[in-house]
């Protein structure tokens, strides 16, 4: 989990519309073909707050964000002039709720019975195999705001 709080001079419009361009806030930026590129997607809700994806496409096999997958969810304000953006950044918060839950479980089991169990173990490596490219879009979608940042004063 990451927290973001950015500002951006300009309108909470413009702002929204340098998030809502790909393009323009990867260019000249080059990812490796083997992990995929991260393309953001953006949605808006009528109470102000955005929501933004990250899936990773151009690559071998399909991303399939396994509930919910990485997303941002924050709110995108203007005040003086200035845009502020802030919210955090999670990674399949549904799963990863369940797996602490079924950890814990186990280490209970293992101390009420006195023995030792292995499979806590195996639990948290599984989870760290499976999703690290979940947990390398926490960083795409960070470094994407700074790079949406420096596209706004380039402006």
């Amino acid at each position: 989990m990451k927290f973001i709080n950015l500002e951006f001079d300009g309108t909470r419009e413009a702002a929204l519309a340098i998030l809502r361009d790909n393009e323009r806030v990867n260019r000249g930026v080059r990812f490796d073909a083997r992990h995929g590129k991260p393309v953001m997607r953006i949605k808006e809700k009528e109470n102000g707050k955005i929501r933004i994806t990250c899936e990773l496409t151009e690559r071998p096999t399909k991303d399939n964000a396994f509930l919910v997958g990485t997303y941002f969810s924050g709110r995108l304000t203007e005040s003086g002039g200035v845009t502020r953006l802030r919210g955090v950044i999670t990674t399949a918060p549904i799963y990863h709720i369940f797996l602490l839950c079924l950890t814990v479980v186990f280490i209970i089991r293992c101390i009420q019975v006195g023995g030792f169990s292995p499979i806590p173990l195996i639990i948290l490596a599984f989870n760290a195999f499976m999703f690290k490219d979940e947990w390398k879009k926490q960083g795409y979608i960070e470094r994407y705001f700074a790079r949406a940042a420096k596209r706004i004063k380039e402006k």
